[in-house]
C-alpha cells in the first residue's frame, strides 16, 4: 500500500508485486521501482540506496523491528510505505 504522494505518483494506493520466495525488503522495493519508474524517489539519485524519510511497514509493523532491508518476505505479505515529514 502506498500512502500520500507516492500513491499519485504510483497511480493507486495499491499494487500488487510478484517477488520470488524469500526476496528482501530491498529487492521488493527496487522490483517496485522497476515496475513504476516514478517511485524511483524512494531511491538516493547519488548513492542508489533507499531513502530514510520513509516508513515501511510490513504486515503493519515496522520493518526496523523485523531486521530492517534484509527482511525476508512470504508470499501474502503486504507492504505499507508511508512518507514522513520531519518538523
Amino acid at each position: 500500500m502506498l500512502e500520500g504522494p507516492l500513491a499519485r505518483l504510483a497511480g493507486g494506493e495499491k499494487l500488487v508485486l510478484d517477488v520470488r520466495e524469500g526476496a528482501t525488503l530491498l529487492e521488493a522495493l527496487r522490483a517496485l521501482c522497476s515496475l513504476r519508474p516514478s517511485l524511483s524517489v524512494l531511491f538516493d539519485t547519488d548513492t542508489g540506496d533507499p531513502r530514510t524519510n520513509f516508513l515501511l511497514l510490513l504486515n503493519g509493523r515496522d520493518v526496523d523491528v523485523l531486521g530492517g532491508l534484509e527482511t525476508k518476505l512470504s508470499e501474502g505479505d503486504e507492504l505499507c510505505i508511508i512518507p514522513l515529514v520531519r518538523l
